[in-house]
Order: structure tokens, then sequence, then C-alpha cells
């Protein structure tokens, strides 16, 4: 080095004139050369240790200058010329002066550091300091004021450059040895001049990033350690300039310092001396001290430090939290510093409440029973206050002004969340409930997103009751007592439920036709279960929260959308659970009519049951349905009697159900039904005698049935009395349903003619392919010859469909609607009249048609189309020949009939309601009954007992 060629040894005897002469030149009294003066003083300051002050502090003068006239020349140079870059700002003389005293002193700390480092790197720093707080605005020399301009500028000056080398090899030196009397000389600086000693600060540290970060931190806890007082805690001297290096230091070394901190948390919890003991005690306190002056500090303890604690550690911790209040004052002011940065907390917010969490609720060991009593009841206390302060800070504050960063990290981690609202354990249940509702107090979307999962997921009735508590944000309480001074519907958005709700609907639809990995797998069922039982605590008032009609005007607003799940279910199951949560729901104002098709779509489902129970118990709902909407809407009852009569007749679906040959090579399902297309445009109130079916052409071939694809007799008898009991039920007599309490119908209730006479016009409509000729009235015989077709048409749907028998007998037992199916009974008749004679008088007596001609007789009889005795011509038709049968059905029916138009004007009204016809007012004259008198007295063997009964009083009289 240049210093070492320059300074030599000097004599004793010549000291006192070099001592001389290096005073007259640093005073000024005699004019000397900087150099030569600068040499001297190097000479000195290394053979006499009495001048080390005077020598450095004249150095500390040579520098100053130095950085004196570079500030005017770069001020100057920014006036004149901006685009010129920065002047020198120094001559060369000077800067070969710098330089040389730069090397000399650089050489003293490599030849011995132990003994130069300490003093050359306080001198430096210290230097630095001065010189920083002189020129606080250099900043304000550049376009921008950032750190890393300030930098910039102060290295460009030869001075403050060669300072800033010195330190970094005095640092360099004492790397392994006694590097912490230069950390210490920093931290001092920096508090001193601090924020302008900053850019020294960043440029040191990151020369020796690891190495700096460890010993700041190190000397820091050495400060905060011997200020144990609440008040001088806050106030350590070097804790700011701790905070500050550190911080500088994060931009670019932020892993270090997430690393220095873990090893120093680490460090405190190993067993030590005793003399090691103060300082582990106060590693905490002073972690919690800078994280709450740094939010870069918090953020690395939060990502390094808090995901290192786990339950098994806090009851060590625990054994040192007496301690630790002494740096805080008391107990009290530690929890509300810890509940504040928590708060600000921008990640690890899961961590922090999963270790309250499993700490709360500790595995107690019989060693350790009292510790894990005090960690648990330390961990539930830190709970409530965390979420009590998060509560008070979101009222006190407007929407959109509140940002808890605590609440931003678990709002990115919901996932973990959600989960707890289904736990056993009462405390992670109910503070997930809080978390969520203060998540969702300006964020909707939270709150819907949670209520939809616990409707979902809900398989208990405290996860219900979370359910309700999350919605309206009160604990539910079945006491009667806090009724009086409760408004139920304060605190109550049924909006939130009702977009949670359809949220919920929507996932467990899309989910099981989507692939199970885009979402986790819904339980259609378990959510119909749910509402069904949010719905029975509504309707028992036993929750005030839900007395204002939470649930079912939530269910009421997404009727729509539970309508279309049921007509296309997820399962059979999940039908079954949302007819029954249906079930529950007062009369809807709107989409009644949807859901009265639903309610048709349904019943064909429990039709479809194999567990004989469940279908029972399904038809049941659909009864209480079907009369819950029957006796409130008119419109609703003519379309679900309309979509029961059609389907279960004429569907390829449902029709093989009730006795209707399944035609073989026919899949069972329609490919195109008009009418769910029409449904799709929009559900229309449907009159009656108006068509709703469309004919279109089928280029298809019919193809022919299939016996062994039929259902056994016991099968489409049960369908068809279960299919009766709904059609039953959408007969209720509106003026008798209403007049029971509350609108709960009995099983059996009265059926409305009304309704009935609607159904005669259905089977009227449905059958008869054609509307011309379809009065009451019955023309002459010969006039069949010009309705032949639609004849045979009409007789071979009641031949194919055995229900077109049923629900005609139907009719005829609630009488007069028999009336309107006058029609069909007139195109039956004339099709047995042509077939009994067409046999050409041979005997041979086929079974279907006597079984047909037996029906049709008994059928008008049952709807006293035919008085007696001409009701009794169903037994007689069976004991006497072909050509008999013609005459019976030809002059005691068909003339009959003719003349007397079956018209409900027949028929009188009693006073218990029922309809009738009087007997003796409606007696058939002798030209209707004189063939039956004729054929019963000509097989007088076989019928001489009913010969009796019918013209007994006949006899008398003769």
């Amino acid at each position: 080095m240049a210093g070492t060629s320059v300074i030599k040894a000097v004599p004793s005897h010549d000291l006192l004139s070099e001592l001389r002469a290096f005073l007259a030149g640093a005073t000024r009294s005699v004019k000397t050369n900087p150099l030569e003066l600068a040499r001297r003083a190097l000479s000195l300051l290394k053979t006499l240790p009495a001048t080390r002050d005077a020598v450095l502090e004249y150095f500390c003068t040579l520098f100053e200058g130095s950085v004196s006239k570079y500030m005017s020349e770069t001020a100057a140079g920014q006036k004149t010329d901006q685009n010129h870059g920065t002047p020198s700002g120094i001559t060369s003389q000077e800067d070969a002066t710098i330089s040389e005293i730069h090397d000399v002193l650089c050489n003293f700390v490599s030849s011995n550091p132990e003994a130069w480092a300490p003093i050359i790197s306080a001198w430096a720093l210290q230097l630095l300091g001065d010189i920083s707080s002189r020129y606080p605005n250099i900043s304000q020399l550049s376009m921008s004021a950032g750190l890393n301009d300030t930098l910039q500028l102060w290295m460009s000056c030869c001075a403050t450059r060669s300072l800033l080398d010195i330190i970094t090899q005095c640092l360099s030196c004492l790397m392994h040895s006694n590097i912490e009397d230069c950390i210490n000389a920093l931290l001092d600086t920096s508090v001193a001049h601090r924020p302008h000693f900053d850019w020294v600060v960043a440029h040191v540290g990151s020369c020796f990033p690891h190495t700096v970060i460890t010993k700041v931190l190190s000397c820091g806890l050495k400060d905060f350690c011997q200020h144990v007082s609440a008040d001088e805690g806050v106030k350590a001297p070097k804790l700011n300039s701790v905070v500050g290096i550190l911080g500088h230091l994060a931009g670019s070394h932020f892993a270090d310092i997430r690393t220095a901190l873990l090893e120093l948390f680490k460090w405190s919890l190993e067993p030590g001396g005793a003399d090691e003991a103060p300082q582990r005690n106060a590693t905490v306190p002073f972690l919690v001290q800078l994280a709450s002056l740094s939010p870069v500090l918090l953020r690395a303890l939060t990502t390094d430090v808090l995901q290192t604690l786990t339950p098994a550690m806090l009851p060590q911790l625990a054994m040192l939290a007496p301690d630790w209040c002494n740096y805080f004052g008391s107990r009290e002011a530690l929890e509300d510093l810890v509940i504040h940065l928590s708060l600000r907390c921008e990640k690890g917010g899961t961590q922090i409440l999963k270790l309250l969490l499993d700490a709360a609720s500790p595995e107690v060991k019989p060693e350790n029973i009292e510790q894990s009593r005090t960690v648990q009841k330390c961990s539930r206390d830190l709970l409530e206050l965390l979420l009590r302060e998060i509560d008070i800070q979101l009222r006190s504050t407007e929407p959109g002004n509140c940002t808890i960063e605590l609440l931003e990290s678990l709002r990115k981690d919901l996932s973990m969340i959600k989960p707890l609202l289904l736990s056993r354990d009462m405390l992670r249940m109910q503070t997930a409930v809080r978390l969520l509702g203060l998540l969702g107090y300006h964020r909707q979307n939270v709150l819907v997103s949670s209520a939809a999962y616990l409707l979902q997921k809900a398989t208990t009735d405290n996860q219900l009751a979370a359910l309700v508590r999350l919605i309206t944000g009160r604990i539910i309480t079945v006491s009667p007592s806090s009724y009086s001074d409760l408004d139920a519907s304060e605190g109550i958005n049924c909006e939130y439920f009702a977009q949670a709700m359809e949220q919920a609907m929507w996932t467990t639809s899309c989910t099981l036709k989507l692939e199970s990995s885009l979402a986790e797998q819904a339980d259609p069922e378990q959510l119909w279960i749910n509402i069904a039982k949010l719905l029975r605590w509504e309707k028992s008032g036993k929750s005030p929260y839900l007395r204002c009609g939470l649930v079912s005007r939530a269910l009421l607003s997404n009727l729509s959308q539970a309508a279309q799940l049921l007509v296309s279910p997820p399962s059979i199951a999940a039908a079954h659970s949302l007819a029954a949560a249906l079930q529950l729901l007062p009369l809807p104002t709107h989409d009644v009519l949807q859901l009265a098709r639903a309610t048709v779509s349904y019943f064909f489902i429990c039709i479809n049951e194999p567990d004989p129970v469940k279908q029972q118990s399904g038809t049941e709902i659909c009864c209480q349905l079907f009369s819950h909407m029957s006796v409130n809407s008119a419109p609703a009852r003519v379309l679900a009697l309309r979509q029961l009569v059609e389907e279960s007749l004429f569907s390829t679906k449902y029709a093989y159900l009730f006795g209707a040959p399944l035609e073989s090579g026919c899949p069972v399902q329609e490919d195109i039904s008009l009418l769910d297309e029409h449904h799709k445009q929009g559900t229309t109130a449907l009159v009656v005698q108006r068509r709703s079916s469309l004919f279109h052409t089928n280029n298809q071939t019919k193809a022919q049935p299939d016996p062994d694809a039929c259902l056994s007799p016991d099968v489409v008898a049960n369908n068809t009395c279960l299919l009766i009991e709904v059609i039953k039920a959408c007969c209720a007599n509106p003026n008798v349903a209403k007049a029971q309490d509350g609108n709960q119908l009995p099983v059996h209730h009265p059926i409305s003619l009304e309704a009935v006479t609607s159904i005669a016009l259905l089977l009227v409509e449905l059958i008869s392919p054609d509307v011309m000729y379809n009065g009451l009235p019955w023309p002459e015989e010969d006039f069949c010859k010009v309705t032949v077709e639609r004849d045979l048409h009409i007789r071979r749907v009641f031949e194919e469909r055995p229900l077109a028998w049923v629900l005609a007998r139907f009719t005829a037992q609630h009488r007069p609607a028999l009336c309107y199916c006058s029609v069909l009974l007139r195109a039956l008749t004339a099709t047995l009249l042509s077939q009994w004679s067409g046999s050409g008088g041979t005997e041979v007596r086929r079974p279907a048609i006597i079984a047909t001609t037996v029906r049709l007789l008994e059928l008008m009889s049952l709807g006293q189309l035919l008085p007696p005795p001409l009701s009794a011509l169903g037994d007689v038709v069976t004991r006497v020949r072909s050509h008999e049968v013609v005459q019976l059905l030809r002059d005691c029916v068909w003339n009959y009939m003719r003349d007397q138009v079956p018209s409900p004007a027949l028929f009188t009204q009693d006073s218990t309601g029922l309809m009738w016809r009087d007997p003796t007012l409606s007696t058939p004259g002798p030209q209707y009954t004189s063939t039956l008198r004729f054929i019963i007295q000509s097989n007088i063997e076989q019928l001489g007992s009913l010969h009796a009964q019918l013209f007994h009083t006949t006899s008398q009289e003769e």
C-alpha cells in the first residue's frame, strides 16, 4: 500500500519537531502542502499514540472540507446543466490526500485489526454521521428522493466513499473475532443521526447481510434486556435503530432476516446458563416490540416463527409469560399488543386461528393438568379478545374504510375455516360462525357461500343452529321468555339466505353433472333434509329468529329452481327430501303452476320407487301438495289434473305403469315431449276443453307390444290406486278445505264436483280424436256409420289402457260427471252392438266382449244413466244368447239414451250435497223395459229370481 512507502520510522528526538510541524500546519499558522501534512499526521498516528485524537480530528477537517466542496459543486452543476452528470467536486491534490489517508488507515486495520479496527471504525462512523446530519437535504439534489438515489450521490463523493470503505474493511477484519464493538458503534451512530444516517446502514448491511442482521439483533436484544420497565421498554435507545437497519435490509435480504429471527426465537427456548437467562427471557418481548414497530418485521415473524409454533410449545412459553409482563407493564398491556399485532398479520391468519383453537382444547395429561388448563384459559381469552376487537373495528368504521389484515388473510383461506362449521367441538363451530360473520360484514359473498356450505353439509341440529346464527347474527334460543322483548325481524336479511339457498341448489345440481374434481361432492338429499328441518323449526315457533318466515321466504324466492330440480332430480332420494320440504311451504303466490307440474313429475317418480314404504309416503306428500294447491288455485288444479290424466294414459314413459302395453323396441322415455317444450316457453293456465296436446306426424312404424315387458297385475293395480288417490287430492273441495283450521287438510276429504267434471271433459278431449259430434245427445243408431272410425279408436283406447275404465268409473261415482263422457259411452255401445251383431247367430261367447259389455253397463248404472230396472242389465247379458244381447243393447240402452239425453239437469242435490237421480221420477217406460222382461221370461230358469226383483211392483199391479 502507499502508506508503507511514505511513512517511515522517525527517531525519538525528531518526534517533537514532527509534532510541532503538524500542529503548525493543522492550525494553519504555517502554510504547508496538504499531502505532506497528511503524511506527517499518519506517521504521528502510528508512532505517537498520544496524538491519535488530534490526528483523527484533523482528518475530520480534511474529509468535511472535501464533502463541502463536493456538495457545492454538485449543487452548482445541477443548476447549470442537469445533463452533464455529477461533477467530481474535488481537486487532484485533495483527491490524492484522501486516498493516501484511506490507504494507510486500511493498512493499519489489516495489520493489527484487534487494536485499530474498533478505533478507526468508531471514528469513521461518527464522522459519517456528522456529515450526513450536516447535509440532510442531499436527496433533493436528485430527481427522486429515494434511499438508493441518496446512496449513489454519497458514493460519488471520494471522501464519503473512502470512509465507507474503511468501515467495511474494519468489519471484514473483525468478522470472526470482536465485531460487536463495531456493530454497537453502528447502532449508536444510527440512534444519534437517524434518519440521515440510513444510507450508511443500508450500504454496510448489504455488504455483510447475515452478519450485520444477526449482530444487530444481538446488540439490540442486549440493549432491550437492560430496560425492564414498561416505560423504558418501548423507549430502548437502540430499538428504533434496529428496526430501521432491518427495515432497510428487508428489501434485498428478507430471507436472511426471517432466518435470523427464527434462530433467535429458537435460541430463546433452548436451555442455557444463568448468565444467558435474562436475554433468553427477554427475546420474545423483544421480537414483539420489533414487530409492533415494523410491518416488515411483523411479516417476517409471521412467515417463519409463527409456522414453528405448536400447541406442544405453548406450555413452555406459558412458564415464561409472567416474566414478559415486566417489559410491558401488565398482562393486559401484553395481551392488547398481541391482539393488535395479530390483527395486522397479512399472512398466517389461519395458523393463528388453528393455534388458538388447538390450544383452547388441549389433550390434558395427568402430569401437567394445571399447566394445560392455564394454556387453555389463556388461549380462550386471546381468541375472545381477538374476535371482539375485530367486531369493534368493523362496526366503528364505514364499509370499505376498514382494512383488517388478519381478516383478509383468513378470507383468502376460507377452505380451512368452513370445515370448522361442521366440527363437533362447540368452540370451533362457534368461532367459525363468528369469524365468517365478521368476514361477511362487508363482504356479502363470504356470508352467502358459507351459509350455502353449511346448508349442504350440516348433519346435526347444532350445525343447523349455527347456520341460523350465521345468517341472523344471533344465537338460537328456545326459551319462550325471550320472546317479549324481541323483534324477530331485527338483524335478519332474508336476501342473504335466499342467495345461499340458491347457491346450494346450484352446487348440488352441478357437481353431480361435472367432474367430482371440480368441486366437493355435495349431497342433494342432505340439502333438502336440512331445509325441511329448518322449515319445521320455523313452523314450531321455538326459534324467535325464524318466526318472521326466514326459511320459507327464502325457499319461495327459489321455488322455480326447486321445482326444476323436482322435475329432473339428481337422485330419487333427493326428490323425496325435496318434496318433503316443499310440503311444509305455505301456498306460493307465484310459480304455483310450475310447482304443480313438478309435483306431477314427483308422483311418477314415486310410482317407480321400488321401496313400497317410500312409495306410499311419497304419494301422501303428493296428495298433500296437490290438495293444498288445488283448493287455493284453480289453474294449478286444472294443470295438475291434465298432466296426471294425459301422461298416465298416453305417455310412453308412464302409461305402461297403469297397464298399457309397452311397445317392443320403444324406449320408456320419450325423446321429445311437446308439452315440456311448451312449458319451457312459459306455463299458463289451461282451460278445460282446450286441447294442450299437439298432434304431429311420426315416420316411425309402431312397434308391436312385448308381453314379457308388461308389469304384473298387482303392481298395475297398486299404481292405479295411488293415481286415483292423487287425483282425489286434486279434486279437493275448496269450500270444505278452507274450513279446516290452518288449512290443514285431512287424508280423506270431500270431492269437488267441478273438478271431477273437468276430468270427464279431459277424458273426452284426450280419448276422442275428433271434436265433432262430442255432445251429450245420442243420435239414431244408423248415425254410427258416420262415426265408425272414431268409435273404433275410442274402443281401442279402452281396451289397450285399462286406466281409462278406472277414470271413467271415478267420474261415474261422482254424479253427474259421467254425463259429460256421453260420447265415449256412445262409442263403446256402438262398437259392442256391431260385435254382438256380427256373431252371425252363433253362440261363440268371447270373454273379452262379455267383460267389456258388463263393464260398460255397470259403469252407466253407477253413474245413474240407466235407472232401475235397466241398471241390472249387466247381470242379464252374461246369461243370455248373443242376439238377445243385441236386442237389450239396442232397445234398452241405445233407445233409452237416445230419448233420455244424459244431462246433468236430470240430477238433483240432496241436503248432504250429493247429486242423484230420483228413481221414482226416472222410471223408464215399457218401450224400454219390455224387451228386458221378455228376455228374462224366456230364460226364466236362469233369471227367475232376477225377474222377481226387477218386476215385482209391476207384477203386483197387473
